[in-house]
């Protein structure tokens, strides 16, 4: 059972590393299609303030609200399982079950 807890916590900071990944790469994406925007304002009928350029601010300002809140979301999360580990590791120590490997949690 002990060895578990460690597969457990090193699967589970995997898939955080995974979706820092895949975080970084969305907020690349985000800040790529701003400068699209802006790039786009220097054409003729898509200046600022003109129709096309408040849908593709909006839509783009929309998108970055929404994977902020996720990435919050997803940090508090992440701080919830830390916790509990913590908890499951004190609770180890305490009734002396705990392998010598699980106390780098």
């Amino acid at each position: 059972m002990g060895t578990s807890l460690t597969e457990i916590k090193k699967q589970m900071e995997k898939d955080v590393d995974e979706v820092g990944k895949i975080a970084q790469n969305v907020r690349a994406k985000l800040e790529a299609i701003d400068k699209t925007n802006l790039d786009n304002r220097k054409k003729l009928g898509c200046e600022k303030g003109i129709g096309v350029d408040r849908s593709r601010t909006n839509m783009t300002n929309s998108l970055t609200k929404k994977f902020k809140g996720l990435m919050i979301d997803f940090q508090a999360l992440r701080q919830k399982i830390q916790d509990e580990y913590r908890e499951v590791v004190e609770r180890r120590v305490m009734t002396g079950s705990l392998e010598p490997d699980q106390m780098k949690g």
